[in-house]
């Protein structure tokens, strides 16, 4: 039986239509919609569980849907995207923020080391070439600077002003767009979205033997003593392009429960990482059958993190909220959609600026499939295999900690002595999203700052900043 929620935060109007259109399943309803944290588009199950004895294989006991109301079970959608479901997406950012502070911190809980604190440690940020001049805006001491003041020549050979002397708000429509359409470089702007993986490894491969350069050793000899950890995520800038902040950290031959060689120092690496962004490309061929070359803009910006011997890493932790928070991005803030496009009239139709939709037009020539994101197909948040502790791990776990909390599953376990208890799931696919009475109930619980997954608030046993302020002063935003 599912145990009813509290319905103090839910209105009493939402309860009442759903007690008419479930009856006593109605308690259930509001508990099951609870358990996903205001998901905004859930998945409905039916079928059963069946409790099972691991040592002789006989059936303990059975729970089904049929047999209770209201007859099925809800599963958040897990969609990471903040645009598509706040709920889910809060959830992915804080298992984000947990990966990433634990392997700038370690985290023995979760199975890394804490020595890896003492590792050499650098916060980069790598971004995109120019592929023509766009509006922006330029903040600094004293305030917003004037846009672009120009330079020669100061038309284009269409005949556009290539200065613009106005001082952007935050919030200004033009930052991002195309001074002069037909100067900006689209195509080459889509390719370099979609081969951002494959510049990202080569960097991460010829990493390795710019600092065995710098340590005056051969890559063989440097792999003996030192191995490259990392974890980055991509953030779209206004004018749609990708950029990508990464930490990289250095750890020994073993991974990260041993120390690099002695050689091996944050200022070292942060030298490395200069030189091998400055250096490494990858050639491309665009539709029309040019080479391009992929490769890093000229600002990119690396910075060691150092360790705080005494506690208090400051920086760790806003670096971890920082890229937490960019892993539930999507390429909406490049001007891009949140999904996929099926068919090429709907760029034309779509609410977008002139200067996306004509990026998008070339993201469609090169791959339909990833149009929408203006050509770019990674993930925005990936890590080195041994970086730290993995999504799946910290999923299990909240798994583990849900059945432990399950009283069915306690009563069973607490008769079977002795013996292991197996849980079998049988379940299908009965319908998702919610209805029109399950709207409410839900906003209701994403609106409690005590919710299981709020949309801001932070719960009270994970420690986690809402927002960890990233303390830096200098850090790439700009278009």
């Amino acid at each position: 039986m599912i145990p009813p929620a509290s319905p103090s935060l839910v209105e009493p109007a939402p309860l009442a239509v759903l007690s008419r259109l479930y009856g006593a399943g109605a308690p259930a309803v509001v508990e099951l919609i609870r358990r996903t944290g205001g998901c905004t588009s859930p998945i409905r199950l039916e079928g059963e569980s069946v409790a099972l004895s691991a040592r002789s294989g006989a059936v303990l006991a059975r729970r089904s849907t049929r047999s209770e109301a209201p007859g099925f079970v809800l599963a958040a959608c897990g969609n990471r995207r903040e645009s598509r479901c706040p709920p889910c997406s809060e959830r992915y950012r804080r298992d984000a923020y947990f990966l990433v502070a634990a392997g700038l911190a370690g985290d023995e809980g979760k199975g890394v080391s804490t020595d890896v604190a003492s590792h050499p440690l650098v916060f980069a940020t790598f971004t995109a070439p120019s592929f023509g001049a766009v509006h922006r805006r330029v903040v600094d001491g004293g305030g917003a600077r004037p846009c672009r003041l120009g330079g020669p020549p100061e038309t284009c050979e269409h005949g556009i002003p290539l200065r613009c002397l106005e001082r952007h708000g935050a919030d200004d429509p033009r930052i991002g767009q195309a001074l002069c359409p037909a100067c900006y470089d689209y195509e080459a702007a889509a390719l370099w979205n979609a081969n951002l993986g494959a510049l990202w490894r080569r960097t991460i491969t010829y990493l390795p033997r710019e600092l065995a350069a710098l340590g005056g050793l051969s890559v063989a000899a440097l792999r003996t003593g030192v191995r490259v950890a990392y974890a980055k995520v991509a953030e779209f800038q206004a004018r749609g392009s990708v950029h990508v902040h990464a930490v990289i950290r250095l750890d020994g031959p073993d991974g990260p429960d041993t120390a690099p060689a002695s050689g091996a120092t944050a200022q070292r690496l942060a030298e490395a990482v200069a030189r091998t962004a400055a250096r490494v490309a990858v050639t491309v061929a665009g539709p029309d059958g040019r080479e391009l070359m992929v490769r890093w803009g000229e600002q990119v910006d690396v910075r060691p993190i150092e360790h705080n011997a005494n506690g208090g890493d400051a920086d760790r932790t806003a670096v971890a909220g920082y890229l937490a928070k960019y892993a539930t991005k999507d390429a909406g803030v490049g001007g891009g959609l949140d999904r996929r496009i099926r068919v090429k009239a709907v760029i034309e139709r779509a609410e977008l600026s002139d200067h996306a939709r004509a990026l998008m037009r070339s993201a469609w020539t090169l791959s339909p499939r990833w149009a929408h994101t203006l050509g770019f197909r990674g993930h925005f948040l990936t890590k080195a295999r041994r970086y730290s502790v993995t999504f799946a791990a910290l999923r299990g776990a909240r798994a583990e900690y849900r059945a432990q909390a399950d009283p069915w599953l306690a009563q069973i376990r607490a008769k079977a002595i002795g013996d292991q208890v197996v849980i079998r799931r049988s379940f299908h696919y009965a319908g998702s999203g919610l209805s029109p009475a399950e709207r409410p109930v839900a906003a209701s619980f994403r609106a409690s700052p005590t919710s299981p997954v709020g949309s801001t608030g932070v719960h009270r046993k994970d420690g986690m900043p809402a927002s960890a302020p990233f303390r830096w002063s200098q850090h790439w935003s700009a278009p």
